[in-house]
């Protein structure tokens, strides 16, 4: 028999976090046809001796909503060997939408993921209106699969129109609001996500519209799920990533009403002891942990940084000659310096926020003669000139026209243990990419399981090589009720990455100017990972695209 691909020698680490073993791999017809000692002709022979051979990365939260319309690839998470990925986070969706409603819904989708709002609504075509017709719009030809979620917000708009930035839904548009989701989850969604966060608002700063929701409304759409037996729920609370008692409480009710699998953000392992609580009593409640360290980078020039911050984030939207001559004044300044000494609200039901001074470093300075200040943190520098620390940063930024990039250190190497045992509980995965969001340069972290791959595998033994590929296939595969995909087996799809777990990980994210209309954006860059495969077919060759797209809208409770 005649394969379309072979790849032969390599060390095959299968997803189910059993022990590696060398075998060749035959692929036929998009999927899986054979394993052991493979004897036959092949359109395409790989030699993976040396390397490994792992099911395709599933990611689980990602915003390649809009990207497809001007990246088919998906790029940067197909570089890192995602084959498959969960869109449609945060309650941010672009369907169902009628007409007057699309201008303000990626206003808001832009605001929120920090993406360029005129030059993505140059590019996408809006032939759609409802949720089936956009999955049929999007499914182009892809680089990697993509499992979309169905987004709290349009479903808001479509059932109270322009109320749904103003009040709690009455019980006639909660009633809806299920059965938009209903139709949605026929046309193949596979659940549905929401946002109660104080973070995410819209351009002129208002809430966005499931922030007005009552917990009712979450519940309900809850027991409308239910009803299909299939699918998960995405939530960020509103504690955000770092969700408090009635957070949880909220959390638990909506997973019990649903019977299905709840997601929510956090940074850090505190949730653990909530999680596993609410686990003995019977609700799915999964945390989605960012792994990689969150290092936005930004400068004085644009930055979302200091929003909710006051007089910084007020200060820092004006154009730009006002916005140096009020950096320059020195009453504007000594505001400046009072406001970040506190923790202050600008917006009734926002939090404030604490500026961390003492984990911001120079990055990257615009004039050579700074050049030595590049890496110092700007506590240290306030320490040595004698100086408030916002004064250091605003004193250099002036210097150099704002252009002085800054970024966040945000998270100390010894937490990633506690991360990492939360992992092995089962009850946390190390997914919170964000891949397609933050294109305005802020930071890329798509390339979170290579960094999880080298760091807390390779370099610090946090978790098994098996253990922390089973965390990206079958865990997430089995969640989702993904039932074709995540494993090595004969019959399963040929998604698929080819690594070396010696050189696996992350670069330096860097500026492209490769985004919608010719934008720059932020990628990131991967290491080791010589070849990907999707359906059967070689997207990525030693990093480089092969010109296949046979990535698909994969459908819930439908056959590809």
């Amino acid at each position: 028999m005649a394969y379309d691909l072979i790849i032969k020698n390599g060390m095959v680490i299968d997803g189910s976090g059993f022990s590696r073993y060398r075998a060749d791999l035959a692929v036929k017809d998009g999927a899986i046809a054979e394993i052991g000692r493979v004897n036959a002709a092949a359109a395409r022979t790989i030699d993976a001796d040396g390397l490994f051979v792992a099911p395709g990365i599933i990611d689980l939260h990602t915003h390649y909503d809009a990207q497809p319309f001007w990246d088919r690839l998906c790029t940067s998470s197909v570089w890192h060997g995602v084959t498959t990925a969960l869109m449609g986070n945060c309650g941010l969706t672009l369907a169902p939408l009628r007409p007057e409603h699309r201008e303000p819904m990626l206003a808001t989708f832009c605001c929120v993921e920090d993406l360029p709002v005129r030059s993505l609504s140059a590019v996408l075509p809006w032939t759609w209106q409802t949720f089936d017709e956009y999955l049929k719009a999007i499914d182009i030809g892809l680089g990697m699969n993509l499992m979309p979620l169905v987004g709290h917000n349009p479903l808001r708009l479509s059932a109270m129109d322009k109320a749904a930035w103003d009040r709690a839904a009455n019980a006639d548009e909660i009633a809806v609001m299920q059965d938009l989701l209903r139709a949605a989850m026929d046309a193949g969604a596979w659940g549905w996500s929401t946002t109660d966060s104080p973070t995410h608002a819209g351009p002129h700063g208002e809430p966005v519209p499931t922030r007005l929701a009552a917990d009712e409304e979450r519940v309900a759409l809850g027991r409308a799920l239910g009803e299909f037996n299939r699918g998960v729920i995405e939530i960020l609370p509103k504690g955000a990533a770092q969700p408090t008692e009635a957070d949880h409480a909220h959390l638990t009710d909506v997973a019990r009403a649903s019977g299905r699998p709840v997601f929510f953000l956090t940074f850090d392992a505190a949730p653990r002891a909530r999680v596993e609580a609410s686990t003995r009593e019977g609700a799915q409640m999964y945390a989605l942990l960012r792994a990689i360290p969150f290092n936005p980078r930004f400068t004085l020039k644009k930055t979302t940084f200091f929003s909710n911050l006051d007089v910084w984030d007020v200060t820092l939207a004006k154009p730009l000659e006002e916005r140096l001559a009020a950096l320059a004044d020195p009453a504007k300044r000594a505001e400046l310096r009072e406001w970040a000494d506190k923790r202050q609200r600008r917006r009734p039901g926002v939090p404030g926020r604490f500026i961390k001074w003492q984990s911001i470093v120079v990055k990257k300075t615009a004039l050579a003669k700074n050049r030595a200040l590049e890496g110092r943190a700007l506590t240290d520098l306030a320490a040595e000139q004698g100086k408030h620390v916002a004064d250091v940063m605003l004193d250099l930024a002036l210097e150099e026209k704002l252009d002085t990039e800054f970024q966040l250190q945000s998270r100390p190497p010894a937490e990633d243990a506690e991360l990492a045992d939360f992992v092995k509980t089962g009850h946390a995965i190390p997914s919170q990419s964000d891949a397609g969001a933050h294109l305005n340069t802020n930071f890329c972290t798509a390339g979170e399981s290579s960094w999880v791959l080298a760091e807390w595998v390779r370099e610090r033994q946090l978790l098994t090589l098996e253990d922390a590929i089973r965390r990206y296939t079958f865990q997430p595969a089995r969640i989702m009720g993904l039932s074709d995909r995540g494993l090595i087996r004969a019959g399963m799809a040929a998604d698929l990455m080819v690594f070396d777990a010696a050189t696996i990980g992350v670069r330096e994210d860097e500026v492209s100017r490769d985004g919608p209309s010719g934008t720059p954006r932020r990628v990131q860059g991967a290491d080791g990972v010589h070849h990907v495969i999707v359906g059967g077919q070689v997207v990525l060759d030693h990093g480089q695209h092969t010109g296949a797209f046979p990535g698909r809208v994969l459908r819930a409770g439908r056959r590809p």
